[in-house]
Parts: structure tokens; C-alpha cells; sequence
């Protein structure tokens, strides 16, 4: 009996066969359709009682960075850039940093490589999930001075004791699309990031759905849905800050209504406020009057404080970063906090 080859095989097989034989060849190359899994990013591993004294009051940034990981042939930005990425995270050592599209295992590689990304600066790193046979793996990455459990990639563990991977269970778009989402893990993640001894934040971390047809929009409506319901389900206690790629423009974009739509109800059902919300002058803080800047941005972040939580966070600034441009196809978009103890 002839066994079949997986969907996607096939499709990437069908695609060397077909006029975008360079384009295949660099996508079956360049992601290294192999079983490699799971690679740690090395810094330090999480020990317990690592993490800063108890205060009143402190501060820490976040940064959201979508960096054009994957490999140079399919669009991606090259190695020298991409370098050149690391050297000014390393320089600049934010708190955390919020990655997506980490699709290629050079780059990786280069993340890995404590000269060129130092434990000084980035302590705390997550673990790579490179994907499988015919997969891209989820493409986030995290950065952080404060200690998380990094542990497991994905335990299932809805506790979130250790660092926690929900892959979306809607996409759209394989080979044959612009935007091959479903050949990707897509998801967010989530960890437990310890600011000082008695106060922790569930930050999370996002990739969504590309494209700009109907189905990629039902796509992302159906995974805002999911990402609301683990956060209602699983951080509904606890602080939250949320960064990532959304795709999910609300102006200057084809479904601009649909998405301010999307974004209505995802913030009105997790009680969640967009950076861009605060820098509104005016008393309507509605994301309808966020500046056009933020509305036609795919990088969003948000974050929640709890009535009961003795810790609460301001967002003190809030913007694109200029020290990185042309390094990647997005700028890096940072948030400051400020905390105090209640």
C-alpha cells in the first residue's frame, strides 16, 4: 500500500514542481523541514527566590517586536541585520521583550549566543519552539530581567507554574496562500514574571492571524475569542500585560470596522485597556479615538489591574522605539510602567 505524504508535505513538494521552484526551495531550506522541537535560549535557569525584594513602588519597560525572523530568501531581514537587532537590545537592556516571527534557526542561534545577547542584559530567556516535520514553529520568543519559570515549553499546566504555549485552534492560509499561517504553530504564551518577591505578572505574548481576506478575519475573531477565554479563565486574579502582532488593524485597512469591532469586544470581555487608550487627551478614551498612528498598527499591548490586587501598574510612556529602524519590517513598540504597592 503507497503511504501518503501529509498535506503540507505534499503542498511543499507540489510547489517545487511549480514556478516558484526558488521561493520553495529557500522556504524548505531556510526552515529546516526537520523534527528539531524545542531549543532553550540559554541565560540563566529559574531558581526559586530569585527575584527582586519586596518595595512600594518601582517601574520596569516592555518591549513588543515583531523581528522579521524568517530567513532573508522569503522576505525575512538579513543575518547582519538581525545582528545588529541583538546589539541593540543588548544595549539598550530593557526589562522584557516581547518577540514574534523567531522562524529561523540561525537566527536563533544568534539569540543563543550569550556575546552577542548577554545574561547582563536578558537574564531570563524562553524557550524556541522550532516546529516539526512540516511546521514553523510558533515563532515567540521572550526576554526578561525578571525571573520566570521557563521550565517547559508547554505543559498543560493551567496553573501557570511554569511557562505556558496555547496554540490557536482556528487559521487560515497554507502554501498556496500569501500568508501560510496554518503552516505555523500560531499562538500566545503566557509566564508568571516575578517583579519582586510578592508581586508577580502573567504576561502573555501573541502571534495572530496574517491576511486580509474574509476567512483570515473570521480567523482572528475566533482567536481574540480563545485568547479571552484562557485569560478570563487562567489570569482572572492576576495582573496582566498582553504584547504581540494582532494583524488586526482597526483604520486605514480593508475590515477596519469588523476589526475596531473585534478589539470592542476582546477589551470590553477582559476588562483589558490598549496602551494607546492612555495617550488619548481627551475624556473619551474610546480605542475609536486612539491616534491613527496606533489604529493602523498591527503591534498592540495592553494590559489589566484588578480591583482586589494589592499591586497596580500605570502606563507612564507609551510609543515606537527610533534606535531600530530598518532592521526589521516593524519598529519595536515600548511601554513604561510605573507600579505601586496599594
Amino acid at each position: 500500500m503507497t503511504k501518503k505524504l501529509p498535506l503540507k508535505l505534499a503542498l511543499s513538494a507540489a510547489l517545487l514542481c511549480s514556478s516558484n521552484l526558488a521561493y520553495a526551495a529557500c522556504s524548505i531550506s531556510g526552515y529546516e523541514f526537520t523534527p528539531t522541537g524545542t531549543k532553550d535560549s540559554r541565560g540563566l535557569d529559574y531558581q526559586t527566590g530569585a527575584a527582586p525584594a519586596d518595595a512600594n513602588s518601582g517601574s520596569f519597560d516592555v518591549v513588543v517586536y515583531n523581528i522579521d525572523g524568517f530567513p532573508k530568501c522569503i522576505g525575512g531581514n538579513s543575518n547582519t541585520d538581525f545582528k545588529n537587532l541583538l546589539s541593540e537590545l543588548d544595549n539598550a537592556n530593557y526589562n522584557i521583550v516581547l518577540m514574534q516571527e523567531m522562524f529561523s534557526k540561525t537566527k536563533h542561534g544568534y539569540l543563543r549566543d550569550e556575546s552577542r545577547l548577554s545574561i547582563d542584559s536578558y537574564p531570563y530567556r524562553s524557550k524556541n519552539w522550532r516546529g516539526g516535520m512540516t511546521s514553523y514553529g510558533d515563532g515567540l520568543i521572550r526576554l526578561s530581567d525578571f525571573p520566570f519559570n521557563m521550565a517547559n515549553r508547554d505543559d498543560d499546566d493551567y496553573t501557570l507554574a511554569t511557562h505556558e504555549l496555547e496554540e490557536f485552534d482556528s487559521c487560515h492560509g497554507d502554501l498556496t496562500d500569501s500568508n501560510p499561517d496554518c503552516l505555523t504553530e500560531k499562538g500566545f504564551t503566557v509566564a508568571v514574571h516575578e517583579i519582586t518577591e510578592n508581586f508577580s505578572v502573567h504576561i502573555y505574548n501573541t502571534h495572530m492571524d496574517a491576511g486580509r481576506d474574509d476567512d483570515d478575519v473570521k480567523a482572528r475573531r475566533k482567536q481574540f475569542e480563545q485568547l479571552a477565554d484562557f485569560i478570563n479563565n487562567y489570569s482572572s486574579h492576576a495582573t496582566v500585560i498582553l504584547g504581540g502582532d494582532f494583524n488586526n488593524k482597526w483604520s486605514d485597512y480593508p475590515h477596519a470596522d469588523e476589526q475596531l469591532e473585534i478589539w470592542q469586544t476582546f477589551l470590553a470581555t477582559t476588562g483589558m485597556t490598549l496602551g494607546c487608550q492612555d495617550m488619548i487627551s481627551g475624556s473619551d478614551k474610546a480605542i475609536s479615538n486612539c491616534d491613527g498612528h496606533f489604529s493602523s498598527s498591527t503591534d498592540q499591548l495592553g494590559y489589566i489591574n484588578r480591583q482586589h490586587n494589592p499591586y497596580s501598574l500605570t502606563l507612564a510612556e507609551y510609543g515606537e522605539l527610533t534606535n531600530f529602524t530598518g532592521l526589521s519590517d516593524h519598529e519595536p513598540l515600548r511601554a513604561r510602567f510605573t507600579w505601586v504597592k496599594n
